[in-house]
Parts: C-alpha cells; structure tokens; sequence
C-alpha cells in the first residue's frame, strides 16, 4: 500500500463536523457555479464528504475511488440519505468505466499528493471531461502546518498547474478560500492522445 493514501479505518475523520470548518463545502459549491443538469465526478472521493451533498445539486455524480471500504462507507451513507444518483467507480487512475468526454466537471481532494503518477490521471481526466469543461483541485498548501501529511507528501501548487497545462488545459484561478488547502480550477482546452 502506498504510504501517502488516507488509511480507509479512519473514514469517519473525513466526515466529521469540524471538517466543515477546515474544508467548507458551501465556499467551493458557490465557486463551481453548481447546476442541476451537469455530470461529476469526484475522484478520490473517500466516503462521501463532496459526494454527497453534491449529488443533491446535480444531476449525477461519480464516485471514484481507490477502496472499495471507502465506495462502501459512500453507499451507505448516500442510501441512508436516499441519495440515487450516485455511481460507484473503483479506480487507481484509470477512468477506462467512465465514457469519454462525458463529464462536466471534475473534483479531486487531497489526492494529487498521494500519487507516484500523477500525469497519467491527469491524461485520463482529460480523457473524460467534456471540451471547455473544468476540474477543481483541492489539495494541502505546500507549507508546514498543525493539519495534514507530512511536507514531504505534499505538492505545490505551481506542481499541480504544470500537470494539467502540459495536458490539454488551461489554468483558470487559485482560490485562497482554505487556510490548509489551495483551490485549483482548469478549463479543458483539447484532447490529448
């Protein structure tokens, strides 16, 4: 198992209400100009902390993950919400069970740092979002803080803007919203092979 991946035993730490002062869902649903038509995906989606409340907004939402304990968790927190417009992806990086430009927008938290490839999710995401389309990326600032993994975990975010630029996208904006998290927003500009 990768050292960097959040321990799925410890899934309710993700979901517990001081979070919401760390991580405020409202602050990031308002900037994603949310609307009840589009498709998410929400990568790395742990148990369902965005998931959730976002499929209450649109019209589907993907969830990904790399645990099938953290799709589980997801599921049955969704189901005792009766929250339906949830599919449920296993997947370390590779989207190949998500059609092809079939994604409006695309969430990922606290991931990018975990992974040894980061380019090859980035070629995917790619690969599954619509033309003109946008990805949000939060993850933890490049900085030593009380909260998170250790700084050598973690990935700048001028990293994370070359990823995407070298990948059929456009920077759009880093929102400084969190105090432990940057925002990232890219634009799907073109397709890559």
């Amino acid at each position: 198992m990768n050292e960097k991946v959040f321990p799925h035993s410890k899934w309710e730490k993700l979901v517990n209400k001081d979070r919401e002062e760390i991580l405020n869902r409202d602050k990031f649903f308002e900037i994603a100009e949310l609307n009840k038509n589009e498709v998410w995906a929400d990568f790395g989606c742990g148990p369902g902390y965005f998931t959730l409340p976002l499929a209450t907004k649109v019209k589907k939402v993907y969830a990904i993950d790399i645990s099938d304990e953290m799709l589980n968790v997801c599921r049955k927190r969704a189901e005792e919400n009766s929250i339906y417009n949830i599919e449920y992806i296993n997947s370390d990086g590779n989207l190949s069970a998500v059609k092809s430009n079939s994604i409006e927008k695309l969430l990922i938290v606290n991931v990018l740092h975990e992974l040894n490839n980061r380019e090859n999710l980035v070629r995917e995401m790619n690969r599954v979002l619509k033309i003109k389309r946008k990805v949000f990326v939060i993850d933890w600032k490049y900085e030593e803080l009380d909260l998170g993994p250790p700084l050598e975990h973690r990935i700048t975010s001028q990293q994370v803007v070359h990823d995407f630029i070298t990948n059929g996208f456009t920077f759009i904006q880093n929102w400084d919203i969190y105090n432990y998290e940057y925002l990232l927003g890219f634009e799907k500009i073109k397709e890559i092979n």
